[in-house]
């Protein structure tokens, strides 16, 4: 699989089934290291927000206790949704797209597809390379390139053909 510019491959193993696309929805587990293979720690969310039920203006409503964090080099992404945007960092989009079920790709990410915002707060200089280990451990959602291609159920089209025959009513 050829990566993004700039990302070196250092180890893959390539797992099964079909790949990730963009669009698609992921468990995975990332660990990060620094350049010479020290962890690189921050703070985590180890368990989501928890609800419970609360009061408000006298009325019991549903509120959420806070997040528990912790501080370690390696983070949980349950059902993190695969896309470019301000939530996952453009070298672990980039790592994790076209990887399998079972997957895992150890990566070196330079520092213009690491987020520079973050460089100062977690002690790297701004011209850090990163590594990351990314397992994948299921894909829930394969994304945009094996959705919506497929005909309708009960159509006679051929999927395999480039061309589609009008619909009645179309002109």
């Amino acid at each position: 699989m050829k990566l993004r510019s700039g990302i070196k491959l250092l180890a893959e193993i390539e797992g099964y089934g079909s790949p990730i696309n963009d669009r698609g929805r992921v468990d995975a587990v990332i660990k990060y290291f620094r350049n010479k293979g020290d962890p690189l720690e921050m703070v985590t969310i180890l368990q989501g927000p928890e609800p419970y039920v609360g009061e408000k203006d006298g009325k019991p409503c549903i509120a959420w206790h806070p997040p528990k964090t912790h501080v370690s080099h390696v983070t949980y992404e349950r059902d993190i949704w695969l896309a470019r945007q301000a939530d996952l960092l453009p070298g672990i989009y980039y790592s994790i797209l076209g990887m399998k079920t079972m997957g895992y790709r150890h990566v070196s990410i330079p520092p213009h597809l690491f987020g520079k915002s973050l460089a100062p707060s977690m002690g790297l200089r701004d011209d850090s390379v990163i590594k990351a280990e990314i397992f994948v451990l299921m894909i829930r959602d394969h994304g945009s390139a094996q959705q919506g291609d497929a005909p309708e159920p009960g159509s006679n089209v051929d999927p395999a053909s480039p061309r589609q025959p009008p619909r009645p009513g179309d002109r």
